[in-house]
């Protein structure tokens, strides 16, 4: 991701309020105000996908498969070799 540097303008409550948030958070304060401006709608969608929209396309498609293929020990018997 190429960044750009923001400047702006906050009153002092504002800007305290930004830092006692990013800090409560564990996050810089630019990664608080980034994901803000994705939760407003101002970044692009692509950015906000989570993992189950990038592959529900796919989710029941593998047809034949094992049913219990998560949970049937049997299935594991080789696995990692």
């Amino acid at each position: 991701m190429q960044s750009e540097t923001l400047s702006l303008r906050s009153s002092k409550a504002e800007s305290r309020a930004l830092r006692e948030r990013a800090r409560r958070e564990r996050i810089s304060q630019g990664s608080l105000v980034r994901r803000a401006l994705r939760a407003y709608g101002i970044t692009p969608e692509a950015d906000t996908k989570s993992g189950y929209d990038v592959i529900k396309h796919l989710i029941g498609r593998n047809r034949g498969g094992p049913k219990d293929l998560s949970t049937n020990p049997r299935h594991l018997d080789d696995y990692g070799r």
